[in-house]
């Protein structure tokens, strides 16, 4: 008897690659990490286990590159927080803003996940070394920007982006107990303690408009 459980559509190699992080990118997010199997990600798609195997033979390279796509989707979306043509200022404030809003949940227990994770996955920890990585280096363009801009006044560039991204890290393991957050409060204090770090007056995020 013939099975029909699985359709067979003819992709590319690149598209048939793509939908399978991309899958893979949705389950790490709604379910953990854990649920990134070749089976779990062969349901998803609709194809045959073997298939995701073919792409990815080893599911903890999945799960990785899994990680990677949301933690650079989420960079990128953040980076991008403030309307166009939007002053230094008012581009930190609108990417700090846009980390603590309430539907950002997902990809806060996805890092903390991940950070857990990678204690035993090697493919992990790299990723989660090179996203790190990656958030510093951002961050630290911004800040220097800031600072050539006069907006900022920091004495170290690397220093005040490690420290801001430290509170921000910490934050996140808030996400595990959102029920019982206050988003505002947790906004109001990266907000002033990053004004504290930048050498802003107090209120100055809070305050910047969109072209500051």
């Amino acid at each position: 008897m013939t099975s029909t459980a699985f359709r067979r559509i003819r992709k590319s190699p690149a598209e048939r690659r793509d939908e399978i992080v991309a899958a893979a990118c949705r389950i790490a997010l709604e379910e953990g990490l854990q649920s990134v199997t070749l089976r779990r990600v062969a349901e998803v798609v609709g194809i045959m286990p073997g298939l995701v195997n073919h792409y990815f033979p080893v599911a903890d390279d999945l799960a990785a590159i899994a990680f990677a796509a949301a933690a650079e989707a989420e960079r990128e979306m953040v980076f991008s927080a403030a309307p166009a043509g939007a002053g230094v200022v008012a581009r930190l404030r609108a990417l700090l803003e846009a980390l603590y809003e309430q539907g950002s949940d997902a990809i806060s227990l996805l890092w903390l996940d991940a950070w857990q994770a990678s204690r035993n996955r090697p493919a992990l920890r790299a990723e989660v070394g090179r996203q790190m990585q990656a958030w510093q280096e951002r961050l630290e363009g911004l800040i220097a920007e800031g600072v050539a801009a006069g907006r900022f006044q920091v004495g170290d560039v690397a220093t005040a982006a490690m420290r801001i991204l430290a509170l921000i890290d910490g934050m996140s393991v808030q996400a595990a107990i959102a029920h019982r957050m206050s988003y505002q409060a947790v906004r109001e204090m990266v907000m002033g303690n990053t004004e504290r770090e930048l050498g802003l007056a107090p209120g100055g995020l809070s305050e910047a408009k969109a072209m500051g």
